[in-house]
């Protein structure tokens, strides 16, 4: 049975999207359980102040938000012109129920944004979204010597997870 690659590929992001969502709404629950209330501002400068090196924008944090609120996790409502958001008591159960596991996977985030940032991935994704922006074409020469770059890079982290690497 042959396996189609670009399929397979398009599936594989779909699900690294849906993790990705996955995580930012846990790190949301756990801010709130922090913060016990806050609004959005406060929610965002929390989690750029715990992740280090993200702040998420409006256009995903209060989607986020409002999904929560949706699935009875967080409650909002109006303080001085603000919206505050808040835990239900099943908010607060749900996180606390998992706090060590809430804490393990943030720094698990933690780490992964730091190998990110020492290796350059932000600003490579800085390039292509440049590239992308510009309409450049560039030749398969060229994207065959970057992707044999991106094998080594792949090897040598992969060793390190296998225990191979120094």
């Amino acid at each position: 049975m042959a396996i189609d690659l670009q399929s397979r590929g398009s599936i594989d992001l779909e699900l690294t999207i849906k993790g990705i969502k996955g995580l930012f709404r846990i790190i949301v629950l756990y801010a709130l359980y922090r913060l016990h209330e806050a609004h959005g501002y406060a929610i965002r400068s929390f989690i750029s102040d715990l992740l280090g090196i993200y702040t998420p924008s409006s256009g995903i944090l209060y989607p986020t938000l409002r999904e929560l609120e949706k699935s009875g996790l967080v409650t909002s409502t109006w303080k001085n012109r603000r919206r505050v958001y808040m835990l239900t008591v099943r908010g607060c159960e749900y996180v606390s129920n998992r706090l060590i596991e809430v804490e393990n996977t943030i720094s698990k985030i933690k780490k992964a944004l730091n190998i990110l940032t020492s290796i350059g991935f932000f600003e490579l994704m800085r390039v292509i979204r440049e590239l992308w922006e510009y309409n450049v074409e560039i030749s398969p020469r060229v994207l065959e010597n970057i992707k044999l770059r991106v094998d080594e890079i792949t090897k040598i982290l992969s060793d390190i997870v296998t225990g191979r690497s120094e």
